[in-house]
C-alpha cells in the first residue's frame, strides 16, 4: 500500500511540476534573467528526478511481475544495490504487485 500511495503522490508532483516548469518558461522567455533561468533550471531538475522515481517505480512492478521486454540498465543497476545484502533465492514481498522483487535471473525477459 505505501507504494502506491507513493506512486500517486509522485504523480501529482510530476503534474505540479510540468505545470510549475512551463509557468516558469514563460516568465524567462519574456523576461530573460539569471534567477529566471535559474528558476527553470531547478524546477526542470526537479521535475526529471521526480519522473526517473515514478518511472522506477513502474519498472520495479513490471519487472516483479514478468512483464519487462527490455531491460533498463539504471533501474537494473538500483535494483541491484537494493538487494545486494539480501540472500539469494528468498524472495522479498512486494507490497504493491503482490509478488517477489527478487526472481530467477530470467524472469521478465521474452
Amino acid at each position: 500500500m505505501r507504494r502506491k500511495a507513493l506512486f500517486y503522490l509522485l504523480l501529482a508532483l510530476a503534474t505540479v511540476g510540468l505545470s510549475q516548469l512551463l509557468q516558469a518558461w514563460h516568465r524567462w522567455r519574456f523576461a530573460p534573467s539569471l534567477e529566471g533561468g535559474a528558476e527553470v533550471v531547478l524546477v526542470g531538475c526537479a521535475l526529471v528526478a521526480v519522473m526517473l522515481w515514478l518511472g522506477f517505480l513502474l519498472y520495479e512492478v513490471d519487472r516483479a511481475t514478468g512483464q519487462v521486454r527490455r531491460r533498463i540498465g539504471l533501474y537494473e543497476w538500483v535494483l541491484a544495490r537494493g538487494t545486494a545484502g539480501r540472500r539469494p533465492g528468498v524472495p522479498t514481498a512486494d507490497p504493491w504487485a503482490g509478488a517477489s522483487t527478487t526472481g530467477p535471473a530470467g524472469a521478465g525477459k521474452r
